[in-house]
């Protein structure tokens, strides 16, 4: 059984200095975890790194899995702001430079922030009891049902919804499977123009090739 952890925040800063303790602290926080093991980010180095006493630390996050909460927070912000530009500008390409487009930027900001996925996906045990992580995929599906709007007249999907939706969970999948534990004899290159073959044809209903070697 999954422990529920107490990830809210003790109480918000109101004032601008209050402010920046909480965000130095969040900053110290998002470093230590990008370049320690997972179990040995502490609330005692966090509050080390800002500068700040254990007990500022306390008055604002009852534990280290609030601070880490917050972190993943700005993360999956800072990340879905990535995807969301490249989705916007795929709009004006054709289905198969669309989806080359949105694959190959959907690698570059996976392979960016690795060590940040990894964690979310891999380490952090409470990952999903954060709301922008269990609301990620929906929160994407959105994203490309919104993209794909403006070219629905030129797909072939029945249900476009449910479509959206199987694409976007096949092509996240293969994504970050690729960039965290691609097989040595496959070249990622390769791997990224397949990815984004398969999506465009797919999305035409096509079984030719439509993205260049």
């Amino acid at each position: 059984m999954i422990r529920t952890i107490d990830l809210s925040m003790k109480k918000v800063p109101r004032q601008r200095r209050a402010e920046v303790t909480v965000e130095a602290m969040i900053d110290a926080a998002s470093e230590l975890l990008s370049t320690l093991p997972y179990d040995s980010v502490t609330t005692n180095r966090i509050a080390e790194r800002a500068g700040v006493g254990i007990g500022s630390l306390y008055q604002y996050f009852p534990n280290k899995e609030a601070i880490v909460a917050r972190v993943v927070a700005y993360w999956v912000q800072d990340m879905l702001e990535e995807v969301g530009n490249a989705l916007a500008a795929s709009t004006q390409l054709s289905l198969a430079e669309a989806a080359l487009a949105i694959v190959s930027t959907l690698f570059e900001v996976v392979d960016r922030h690795r060590v940040k996925v990894r964690l979310i996906l891999e380490v952090i045990p409470f990952a999903l009891q954060i709301p922008a992580v269990a609301n990620l995929p929906r929160t994407l599906v959105m994203m490309s049902a919104q993209a794909q709007a403006s070219i629905r007249d030129r797909l072939n999907f029945a249900r476009p919804e449910v479509a959206s939706y199987v694409l976007m969970v096949m092509t996240r999948a293969s994504i970050i499977e690729t960039v965290l534990h691609c097989p040595p004899h496959l070249a990622r290159p390769e791997v990224e123009r397949t990815i984004a073959d398969f999506i465009a044809r797919i999305m035409v209903g096509n079984t030719s090739p439509l993205v260049a070697a």
